[in-house]
């Protein structure tokens, strides 16, 4: 194949975090919005699908609050598969209790790990 699947089905959108003048960032928990400077509590939004700069830019004209995005590095997106190290969406990997794999790579298991078939017997 040719093809690097490093990514797999690429998009032009991509996962930001949102922040204030302080750089702490947008997050939420049960009493509503509010900054923090925990990074792995941050909010994550799809750029372009959440309308992200519009409504930054609204925020500014309205409001005159400043806020600003931080791009979310793909490796923090994206799971690794244990089998070839490729880059896939958490949704294509798979847990089979002690490693995750993509499709492939868990064919690839699955197929070492299933004894042949014995052949069917003729009906007569």
């Amino acid at each position: 194949m040719g093809t690097d699947k490093r990514i797999a089905s690429p998009s032009p959108d991509f996962r930001v975090m949102i922040r204030n003048a302080q750089g702490h960032y947008l997050a939420r928990d049960d009493h509503g919005l509010f900054f923090t400077n925990d990074r792995a509590a941050a909010m994550v939004f799809d750029y372009l699908a959440d309308r992200v700069a519009p409504q930054l830019e609204e925020l500014q004209k309205t409001r005159g609050i400043a806020l600003a995005v931080e791009p979310v590095p793909p490796e923090e997106v994206y799971e690794h598969c244990d089998g070839c190290e490729d880059l896939l969406m958490p949704w294509l990997i798979y847990f089979d209790g002690k490693r995750f794999l993509c499709a492939e790579c868990r064919r690839r298991e699955h197929g070492r790990a299933r004894p042949p078939r014995p052949p069917r017997a003729r009906e007569k």
